[in-house]
């Protein structure tokens, strides 16, 4: 290298060496980092070309940046927009690669693509920019820039990464200076407030020392124990405000907290009266900056509180002794949250555990299924409307037993009317439902019994109105004989007997001699003529109904099944039962049990099933219209009751029996009977039998007189057709079946002028029962109006 060469080469080191001296005395001479880059300006702009330096610190934790420091020599400068992103920026690269970044010309770098952007608004066109860090921390970055391009030489990289270092030293200064003073500021200022608080503080605070001498107090602890500062000062707290008796566990708490321990208590303190107060007191040790440990300790007066927790405690006491007492449980549930809450009684009357949290799905297990959707209604309606409502259900618990609850709610609403949450009672009821069940049943059961003896009253004036026919058995005929013998066979048994015989033969009377002779005497002797009842009430005159079980229906109605519970129940024409109600009727045979009607209770009767019938069941059974079963099972013991044309020898003392009974009746003496009557009544064919005798007796009584028994004429003379329209005679176990035609039945309501009953009426003339009469009319569909209307309008 020429000599002239070297010392071109040399001079620009020496002046940047010479700069970087000066730079040096500059940084020490201005702590301002303005001034202090006005100077640097200055003396580097001596040895290296730029337009304007800047001074960027980075805070990492943050993400941001800042600017403190802009120095120009000429043009506008530079300015980044505070929402420009951090990561596009040079500083950000510096401080992170910690190596010079260099811009030679704006168009030319691809790396910074955005920040170019934002150079060539401002007419940058090349920057130097170098990382500022110190051995301790990074800075941020000092940056120069020019307003034109140009390359930035290795060598003067260097030097100004030299410039970088030293003004990194004095940042670094200026910083820790400005956080220093900014910490002493901020120390001042919490002490300031710390004393502030200390006095103002609505707790009484004692600091003392290790020993447990007062070293300062605040106004609250002089109104809170009566002591001031200058009178607690260097006292022994503990004789200052602890009683007696409580020195001991005093000094238990100072020695933890001798420990390092931190204490939160309730004690009792003394004032400087002497009255006691209750305080609740938080102390710990405290050491500042390695220095002694002293004891910060602050009293807070809580005798009300604890006055008002006893009082509430007694308060809860005395309520969950009633709520036990009562069966009464609170509860609350939160509209929006659901969070339910239970009282000791909830949880009992529940059967939950106590600990235990309840949950709407826990509710809902325990409830009863038959009672979850009216439940769910309810609560449903009381949310939409936000209004109260009272609701009974029933809940099962895990032994299985039921529980009966009346709940009651109440909504607790905003000031716009939402609800926030229900409260409300749980009363366990199940001791009132029982009760309440048991009273119904036993009126139940009273109304039943009264009813009973209502029927048995009816049903024995019944008896004893249709006994009148029959005072007793008059007869002495060798059928008759083997009849009474029958009956001291099959009286004192339980077995069901059939009767069989012609219409007025007097099954009714056989029947009621086998009830007098069984054990059942005593109890009810139930009669159902079973062709006197329409089909559709038959089922409830044997079986009894409930309220409401059908049309007509008004009130509860006691069967003659029930009624003759441990009695007798004589089914008289039998044959009329229909079939849709005969395996009702062999179920109370066989299963001795029936259900009224409308009703799933299942009923018991021990009654005994005497039946009667002048049809031939056996012919009924072979047409498919009586169940052979049934047959079978009434069919155990057959009686055959003769007709009175087959016992005449009877007549004669049947007719003095009903001569001499209706004779009282009326008030009439009947001395003498004559010959040719009584043989005319012996000649009589009969065929309404003793009941069609009877009847004739009673109107020879009543035509009667001077005492003579003039039975007429006419009396005893039968119709051919009627006597050829009677049915044909069976023997054995089959009966003697006397059937009636339309023709015979019309003519004689023509007779009686439509008078069915009575002396002379229709019943009579044909020989057999008015209600026997009815059931043969209303099965041929005869009207008696109908009959004499027709009549009038054919004369």
């Amino acid at each position: 290298m020429s000599e002239e060469l070297q010392t071109i080469t040399e001079k620009p080191l020496t002046r940047r060496y010479e700069a970087l001296f000066r730079v040096a005395r500059a940084i020490a001479a201005h702590q301002d980092p303005k001034d202090l880059f006005r100077a640097l300006a200055g003396e580097l702009h001596q040895v290296v070309d730029f337009d304007f330096m800047g001074l960027f610190l980075y805070d990492e934790a943050s993400n941001r940046f800042e600017n403190p420091v802009l120095e120009l020599v000429q043009g506008s400068g530079l300015v980044i927009p505070p929402d420009f992103p951090p990561e596009e920026t040079l500083t950000w690269w510096v401080y992170h690669n910690q190596k010079p970044v260099v811009i030679r010309s704006r168009e030319e770098e691809t790396r910074f693509g955005r920040l170019m952007e934002i150079y060539k608004k401002y007419g940058v066109q090349a920057a130097c920019v170098l990382p500022l860090t110190t051995a301790h921390r990074r800075l941020g970055s000092l940056g120069f820039a020019e307003a034109r391009p140009r390359d930035y030489p290795q060598d003067e990289v260097r030097f100004l990464s030299l410039v970088a270092d030293q003004v990194a030293v004095s940042v670094d200064n200026a910083l820790r200076q400005r956080e220093q003073e900014r910490g002493a500021e901020e120390l001042n200022r919490q002490r300031a407030h710390f004393e502030k608080l200390f006095q103002l503080a609505p707790e009484a605070i004692v600091l003392r020392d290790i020993e447990n001498r007062v070293l300062r107090v605040n106004r609250e602890f002089t109104k809170l124990f009566g002591f001031t500062e200058e009178e607690a000062q260097r006292r022994n707290i503990s004789e200052l405000i602890v009683p007696e008796a409580q020195r001991e566990e005093s000094e238990r708490l100072r020695e933890a907290l001798n420990r390092g321990e931190r204490v939160n208590a309730e004690l009792i303190r003394k004032r400087k009266d002497n009255s006691q107060i209750t305080v609740s007191i938080v102390a710990a040790p405290v050491a500042v900056n390695g220095g002694t440990a002293e004891i910060y300790g602050i009293y807070r007066d809580i005798t009300e509180r604890k006055e008002a927790e006893e009082a509430l405690r007694r308060s809860e006491a005395y309520l969950a002794e009633g709520q036990r007492l009562s069966h009464t449980g609170s509860w609350a549930r939160s509209v929006s949250t659901g969070e339910i809450y239970f009282s000791q009684e909830s949880y009992r009357i529940f059967g939950f555990e106590p600990s235990s949290k309840v949950t709407l799905q826990a509710l809902l297990n325990r409830l009863h299924p038959e009672d979850r959707p009216a439940l769910e209604a309810t609560v449903q309606k009381a949310i939409q409307e936000a209004s109260d409502f009272e609701i009974e259900y029933r809940i099962i618990l895990d032994d299985g037993s039921i529980r009966n609850l009346r709940v009651l709610g109440h909504p607790v609403r905003t000031a716009t009317g939402v609800p926030l949450e229900f409260v409300g009672t749980h009363v366990d009821v199940t001791e009132q439902v029982r009760s309440k069940k048991a009273l119904e049943d036993a009126f139940a059961e009273i109304t039943r019994l009264k009813d009973q003896l209502v029927e048995e009253n009816v049903a024995l004036r019944q008896e004893l109105d249709e006994a009148s026919m029959f005072e007793e058995i008059v007869g002495k005929s060798q059928a008759l004989q083997k009849v009474l013998k029958e009956l001291e066979t099959v009286g004192p048994t339980d077995s069901t007997v059939l009767i069989y015989g012609e219409t007025g033969t007097g099954k009714e009377l056989i029947a009621r001699a086998i009830h007098n002779l069984s054990e059942r005497r005593k109890n009810a002797f139930v009669k159902v003529n079973c062709a006197a009842i329409p089909t559709g009430l038959l089922e409830s005159e044997l079986f009894g109904h409930e309220k409401g079980a059908f049309t007509g229906a008004l009130a509860q109605r006691i069967g003659r099944f029930e009624l003759a519970h441990h009695g007798t129940v004589f089914l008289d024409e039998i044959g009329e039962i229909p079939l849709e109600l005969q395996p009702k009727l062999l179920r109370v045979l066989q299963e001795r049990e029936f259900e009224r009607l409308g009703s799933s209770r299942t009923m018991k009767t021990d009654a005994r099933l005497i039946a009667a019938t002048n049809q031939d069941l056996s012919t009924m059974v072979s047409e498919h219209r009586f169940r052979s079963d049934l047959f079978y099972r009434l069919n155990v013991f057959p009686i055959h009751v003769p007709p009175l044309r087959e016992r005449p020898e009877d007549i004669p003392l049947l007719v003095r029996h009903f001569a001499e009974l209706f004779s009282r009746r009326t008030r009439k003496s009947i001395e003498t009977i004559p010959a040719e009557t009584m043989s005319a009544l012996i000649r009589y064919p009969w065929p309404g039998n003793v009941r069609e005798l009877q009847n004739v007796i009673e109107r020879a009584v009543i035509l009667s007189a001077n005492g003579v028994l003039r039975v007429p004429a006419e009396d005893l003379k039968v119709p051919e057709e009627r006597v050829k329209g009677k049915a044909r005679v069976v023997t054995g176990a089959q009966t003697a079946t006397a059937t009636v035609s339309r023709e015979q039945i019309v003519q004689a309501l023509k007779a009686s002028g439509g008078q069915v009953g009575g002396a002379g009426g229709a019943a009579a003339q044909l020989g057999m029962k008015r209600t026997t009469l009815l059931a043969h009319m209303k099965r041929l569909g005869i009207n008696a109006r109908e009959v004499i209307e027709q009549g009038r309008a054919g004369d």
